[in-house]
């Protein structure tokens, strides 16, 4: 990612189910699982696949269960939501994830989602997507993204807590049309 001035203020917010929701972040997390089954197998048939994606996995080895667990752990602090800056070291994980449909775009958050399909050919292409966008040797997932500035991030999380969780899941699922 690029260092810039910009990149400080730019954050995702993410709302994660109700407090009662065990089911679905257990299904979460198997699909997360899921996905690296996926990937590794997806490395089998496309040998060529990891040349193609070296400035993604310069640090790090592309893991959904590792960012699955983080993002888990942050959404704990409150069972609200939980915010990510384009400078954290998860960002990139997280623009993979939403692009596979982790995490799903509503108005101006994303929200925790079940992925449809996380096969092996969405995790290439969603991989190749964030490899292109590295330039001078830096990727911009905030470019794959949609982020609001830190402000809004921390004014949306406000909201968002100050909502009964009954309300907040009940506009969570009119939001991704469960309701």
């Amino acid at each position: 990612m690029a260092n810039s001035s910009l990149n400080k203020n730019q954050w995702v917010l993410v709302e994660g189910p109700g407090p009662d929701e065990a089911e679905f972040l257990g299904r979460w997390l198997l699909a997360a699982a899921a996905a690296d089954k996926a990937l590794k197998e997806q490395f089998k048939r496309n040998a060529e696949l990891k040349k193609h994606i070296s400035s993604v996995e310069i640090v790090d080895e592309v893991c959904f269960s590792s960012g699955a667990a983080k993002f888990l752990e942050l959404l704990m602090k409150d069972l609200t939501a939980f915010s990510l800056s384009v400078e954290d070291v998860w960002i990139d994980v997280f623009a993979i994830m939403a692009d596979l449909g982790f995490f799903r775009l509503t108005g101006e958050r994303y929200q925790m989602t079940l992925p449809s399909s996380a096969s092996g050919s969405a995790i290439e292409a969603a991989l190749l997507k964030l490899a292109a966008t590295e330039h001078r040797f830096s990727l911009h997932p905030e470019n794959m993204i949609h982020w609001i500035t830190k402000y809004d991030a921390h004014t949306w999380h406000a909201r968002l807590k100050g909502l009964t969780w009954m309300q907040r899941v009940a506009d969570r699922e009119l939001l991704l049309g469960d309701g």
